[in-house]
């Protein structure tokens, strides 16, 4: 897509990916572990679309960075990515449904593949049970899943 961009979403950005978390926050709670998956980013429980969009544009939480991809200046993708002690963890890829199939994702996931390149670190990318989605984005992208790991309930 000619007119892709993607860059660090800056504050700016908060109003213009606030409906694609919303959608993704939908769909996390329907997810085993999507709540587990906000909270290791440093979102309490009960946190809504605003104030995560708020969080990620603003660099908010510590050690994460937000990708935007924009198309004719608006916003129509988001990846949010973890630094951890071991490398970068993709915790999360979500792009606007009217724009999907358009490889906006794959796109996504090839920039943070691109800066834990430039950085010297492993790249992983996490995806929740029941995320068909994500799965089918990863491993069209040649990520094969290593380890599954539970926990059990406290």
């Amino acid at each position: 897509m000619a007119d892709l961009e993607i860059r660090a979403a800056s504050v700016d950005d908060a109003a213009g990916i606030e409906p694609l978390l919303a959608d993704s926050l939908t769909r996390l709670a329907t997810l085993r572990g999507g709540q587990a998956l906000l909270e290791m980013i440093g979102m309490p429980q009960g946190v809504g679309p605003e104030e995560v969009a708020s969080a990620l544009c603003g660099e908010a939480l510590l050690d994460t960075t937000t990708l935007v991809a924009t198309l004719s200046g608006s916003v129509v993708g988001i990846a949010v990515v973890v630094r951890t002690g071991a490398g970068l963890d993709l915790v999360g890829v979500h792009t606007a449904r009217s724009m999907r199939r358009r490889r906006i994702g794959t796109t996504l996931l090839d920039a943070t593949r691109d800066i834990a390149r430039d950085l010297g670190v492993r790249f992983e990318a996490l995806a929740l049970p029941g995320d068909q989605t994500v799965k089918s984005l990863l491993e069209a992208s040649g990520f094969k899943a290593r380890l599954l790991r539970m926990a059990a309930d406290r």
